[in-house]
């Protein structure tokens, strides 16, 4: 299997080797904390040149929200793009794959897309996630563990200290926990409770910290993936300026704790909801010397002194990470990555710093709410500043839009590149941003300059309606008025218009946005041009053909008179697949009947597979007859299946034993069977090597082209072609389009090497997601490369994790479908894998009602089905049709005289002799 794992590497990285500059890179940075204390956000007392010139470089979302105040769900929303009630992580202990094991995250969805994803540091909040810091999104991460800091520096104490005194002071408390018998998973918790200080000023190299130590690994990461051909993700996560403020003794001395500002509104609002508030908790959890925090009113009390310590504190911290992020922006460039690489910058939510008499985040106020934001896209003037609502589920399809691949639909936020290239002024009308106090839930809504919150009992935030919920208190602030929240506005008349218009965006917001939907891409709009204009053209083009018809009676002479011509079958195979069990049962008359009205070819679902064999024997004698009598070609599925539960049991064995010799042989042996057997004009020699290749793999061979040499060695019948068949190739969901479809080239191209017989390419067209007829098109249009013969195999539309079809949409799908692939001049033929059945995707019931598919494949087909009555002198009719086979009928004295004719090229000179019709 390493084998097969390290050839997809190798086949994605030479598809990229030549579209890699199609895809824009991702620089993704995350910041623990980070309130928007940046010059570019207007703050003139920090210092942040490189944020700042990052802003000048791109845009700067002034009015951008946070959907919870807390690390690990503000962060479990924006990698999954929902909401907090969607992805139901509210807190700093649920897993989120515990509770959406199926869910997309926006690493996985462009590694999924052939991105390399790498990461370092704080990502995800690791609380939320598994230990390997949620392994499907990434092609590798460097844990903490691994990470490597200055020369003569070990890890920092609990990840965050360096100064000698603290280092000291944390190691004898150790050793004091260990003397008194504490149990060892428990003594780091006993240490802090003695000694954890807020803030630390050391005279270290900046890498002596866990922030420079990952930075260093960013930096070597983008030297490595400036190697890659493939595009990249690479998120770069720092810790600081999350508590404890701790950072070199340069960014201490950037600022003068005399001058650092002291929040100017400490107190309580007027006429606001005490819940609304909190104890500082987290900060109060830190015990450092000469810092002492009370409680007054249930809001923590910190001197003056002790104020402008912490804020100076988390300002130091912020120009050390800001240094740092200049670390890897200039790594950037040295490595030629700048011009095609977008970045995106971060802070998972604000902080209070004293306002309100608040510290830490966990609250719906401004300054919680309230988180930076700035991308950069090089490749496209930008608005430098944007002051309309945005929001952090605004970020995955934003980033998934700005790099070219299909936006998911069921994200709870929008694309923001409208804002960005200033074709809109915004995108949305609000922001949500929510926090519980117990059951009590606060819903708080951005609306321009205004601000609502509401609070309602009974967690509705378990609920998909307010039924059974009381709203117990309202809140309203006017920014342009009372930019520091000092009073609530939510009874004054003034704002009664105001609250009523916040109210109705509430309710709109959570009665309507909170649905949680599968993973899905939805229909991709057809860039410009008329996709079915275009496939019409061709159509007439290669499925018509003009036909100069001479017309002789039974005598040889020339008719007079009208001809009817009628198009009895089609050149192209219009086919369906049988179910042995159905057209072979007890009811076999009325599928038979209904089968033959809708399809010209067939092929077996399950009985002429090689492991089903049995069931052909079983059900030849009631379905040949039928076919042969109907004048209904059989096709072969499937011959050999490299994957061991799809072969028989006998070689399920040699398998398992690793008998390679046996194995071979035994397939070989249902070769042969199949080939010299059935009674079939072509076989799916080889199917669904993509995911089947465990005899490749154990015999270390091209057994791929071993089939074929086999096949086209021991068949008795030449005129038996050999097909080559996938799934997932045409029909692929765009996430995995561009992989699956190089894996197959490179499969066909290996076969065609070893100068195997391949003679016709067959895709299976099992549609689970909407993909755009342009885009279908394009795909058939890669393989028509190798001028062989393709077959549409499998058709059907299957509700998936990517996208829910209404009835509308299978038609719509069926329509395009057929369009697409009668259109194009390489493909013979169209299957429909499921005619009849009580699931969903048949095109029948089991009652023989016919679903929409069924109804637009007999509306296409008489649509592209040639009849007319023409009228003959001196035996001459000209006429234009689809190419197939018609029946040439002329009636005379009562009596009816016919023959069946070949219409088969672009020019056809026909002569055709009429005989009596025996009636």
């Amino acid at each position: 299997m390493k084998k097969y794992i390290l050839s997809i590497l190798f086949i994605t990285c030479a598809w990229f080797s030549s579209h890699a500059q199609e895809k824009k890179n991702i620089l993704f940075i995350a910041i623990d904390d980070l309130k928007p204390t940046i010059g570019a956000y207007g703050d003139d007392y920090a210092i942040t040149p490189n944020m700042d010139k990052l802003a000048d470089q791109g845009t700067v979302f002034l009015n951008n929200h946070c959907q919870q105040a807390v690390c690990g769900p503000s962060r479990a929303s924006l990698l999954t793009g929902l909401r907090p009630d969607l992805v139901q992580v509210w807190d700093l202990k649920t897993k989120i794959r515990n509770k959406r094991p199926d869910v997309v995250t926006l690493p996985q969805y462009f590694k999924e897309s052939g991105y390399l994803t790498y990461g370092v540091g704080k990502i995800y909040d690791p609380r939320s996630v598994d230990a390997e810091l949620d392994a499907p999104s990434w092609s590798e991460y460097t844990y903490p563990k691994d990470l490597k800091y200055a020369e003569g520096y070990a890890e920092p104490a609990f990840s965050y200290y360096q100064d000698p005194y603290n280092v000291k002071r944390v190691r004898e408390l150790r050793k004091e926990a260990m003397e008194k018998g504490i149990e060892k998973k428990k003594i780091n918790k006993w240490v802090q409770k003695q000694f954890k200080p807020a803030f630390e000023k050391a005279d270290v190299p900046d890498d002596a910290y866990i922030d420079g130590a990952i930075t260093n690994q960013g930096v070597e990461y983008i030297k490595e993936l400036a190697q890659q051909d493939q595009p990249f993700f690479l998120a770069v996560g720092y810790k600081r300026p999350h508590l404890p403020f701790a950072a070199p003794t340069k960014y201490w001395d950037l600022y003068n704790e005399d001058e650092v500002p002291l929040a100017k509104f400490q107190h309580k609002v007027k006429g606001g909801y005490d819940k609304a508030y909190h104890t500082s908790s987290e900060l109060r959890g830190y015990k450092t010397e000469g810092l002492e925090i009370g409680e007054e009113d249930g809001l923590a009390v910190v001197s003056e002194k002790g104020q402008r310590q912490l804020i100076h504190g988390y300002y130091a911290a912020t120009s050390y990470v800001d240094k740092l992020i200049g670390q890897l922006i200039d790594q950037l460039h040295e490595s030629g990555l700048e011009k095609n690489t977008i970045i995106i910058l971060w802070g998972d939510h604000g902080w209070h710093l004293g306002d309100h008499r608040l510290w830490n985040k966990h609250s719906n106020f401004e300054q919680a709410a309230k988180s930076p934001m700035i991308i950069v896209d090089p490749t496209q003037k930008t608005v430098k500043q944007v002051s309309s609502v945005t929001e952090f589920v605004d970020i995955y399809p934003t980033l998934a839009d700005m790099a070219g691949l299909p936006v998911p639909t069921h994200l709870s936020g929008k694309s923001l590149q409208p804002v960005l290239d200033g074709s809109k002024d915004r995108v949305k009308d609000y922001a949500v941003t929510q926090i519980a106090r117990g059951p009590v839930n606060g819903y708080s809504l951005k609306s321009g300059h205004i601000r609502y919150t509401v609070w309602y009992n009974n967690n509705p935030r378990f609920k998909n309606s307010l039924d059974g919920c009381k709203r117990v208190a309202e809140e309203l602030y006017d920014y342009e008025k009372d930019p520091l929240e000092t009073v609530n506005h939510a009874n004054e008349k003034e704002y009664k218009a105001t609250l009523e218009a916040m109210r109705a965006l509430f309710l709109d917001f959570f009665n309507n946005e909170r649905e949680y939907k599968d993973f899905e891409v939805g229909k991709v709009e057809t860039p410009a041009g008329n996709w079915e204009a275009e496939a019409n053209k061709r159509i007439e083009k290669y499925r018509k053909g003009d036909v100069t018809l001479t017309v002789f009676d039974k005598k040889g002479n020339e008719i007079n008179g009208e001809i009817f011509i009628e198009q009895v079958n089609h050149q192209f195979r219009w086919g369906g697949i049988i179910d042995s069990r159905l057209l072979g049962g007890a009811n076999k008359e009325k599928y038979q009947n209904e089968f033959a009205n809708m399809f010209e070819h067939a092929g077996f679902e399950n009985a002429l597979k090689i492991k089903h064999k049995k069931l052909y024997d079983k059900y030849e004698e009631a379905i040949i007859p039928f076919l042969k009598e109907n004048n209904i070609s059989l096709r072969g599925h499937a011959l050999v299946w490299e994957k061991t539960k799809n072969m028989p049991k006998d070689l399920q064995e040699l398998a398992a034993k690793e008998d390679t010799a046996a194995l071979m042989k035994g397939l070989e042996s249902y070769v042969d069977y199949g080939l010299e057997n059935y009674d079939v004009t072509e076989w799916d020699l080889l199917n669904e090597p993509r995911e089947c290749h465990e005899v490749q793999d154990m015999t270390k061979q091209n057994s791929w082209a071993h089939w074929f040499h086999y096949g086209g060695k021991v068949r008795k019948n030449d005129n038996v072609r050999l097909f080559l068949n996938e799934n997932k190739v045409i029909s692929s969901p765009y996430k995995t389009a561009q992989k699956n479809i190089q894996f197959h080239l490179d499969v066909i191209n290996g076969i065609l090497a070893e100068g195997a017989p391949i003679e016709a390419l067959g895709f299976q067209s099992r549609m689970k997601q909407h993909i755009a007829p342009q885009d279908i098109y394009d795909r058939l249009e890669t393989f028509a490369q190798f001028n062989l013969p393709m077959l549409g195999t499998e058709f059907e539309i299957v509700d998936s994790g990517y996208q829910k079809f209404t009835d509308k949409d299978r038609a719509e799908i069926t329509k395009e479908v057929m369009t697409i692939y009668f259109s194009h001049p390489k493909v013979e033929g169209l299957y429909v894998w499921t005619p009849f059945g009580n699931v969903k995707k048949a095109f029948y019931d089991l009652e023989l009602n016919p679903r929409p598919e069924a109804k637009v494949w007999k509306e296409q087909l008489q649509k592209w089905t040639t009849t007319l009555t023409a009228n003959a002198e001196a035996g001459k009719v000209n006429f234009r049709g689809f190419k197939g086979q018609y029946k040439i009928s002329y009636t005379h004295k009562g009596k009816t005289y016919s023959r069946l004719i070949d219409v088969k090229d672009a020019k056809n000179n026909i002569k055709v002799k009429l005989t009596e019709l025996n009636n």
